[in-house]
């Protein structure tokens, strides 16, 4: 949340050795929670971008449900909706950048949505696309279970 423009023109008529403080504020750490989803979603984004299977064994529940729709660069109609399998994602992942292909180092930023105590949602916006996530707690280990996800959307008209 951006602190100057929550408290607005309050802050502006303020001493400035008061506002000081209200202006510099440090967001919280991360909880445990939040920290172990964040992983989770870098496991799944990473697993592509390496062809690791392990990190997509790690991030996928085995009976994720995952749907999306792709786009091939350029083109401005999306393809039917694909499903795939927690086997599917790991063979996908094997292979993707395997080659290396796809790039080195390449781009990612995970949003977290929402984690509470048994659930959580979050975003990554990939090289791919987007994908947004419904996980869940199983034991200590977080797991995502839903994935929809989407080809990078075309650029908007000015």
């Amino acid at each position: 949340m951006n602190i100057r423009s929550t408290l607005g023109a309050s802050v502006a008529s303020l001493p400035l050795f008061l506002a000081f403080p209200l202006l510099t504020a440090v967001p919280d750490e991360p909880t445990k929670d939040e920290a172990a989803v964040e992983a989770c979603v870098l496991d799944y984004v990473q697993g592509f971008y390496t062809a690791d299977v392990e990190r997509i064994e790690r991030a996928l529940s085995e009976d994720v449900k995952k749907m999306g729709y792709w786009r091939p660069e350029g083109e401005s109609k999306y393809s039917d909706a694909a499903h795939m399998t927690f086997e599917q994602a790991k063979k996908l992942a094997a292979t993707w950048n395997a080659d290396g292909k796809q790039g080195k180092d390449l781009p990612y930023e995970i949003e977290l949505f929402e984690v509470v105590d048994k659930t959580a949602s979050a975003k990554v916006t990939a090289k791919w696309g987007m994908d947004y996530f419904h996980l869940v707690k199983e034991g200590e280990a977080w797991k995502i279970h839903h994935v929809l996800w989407q080809s990078a959307p075309l650029k908007a008209a000015k």
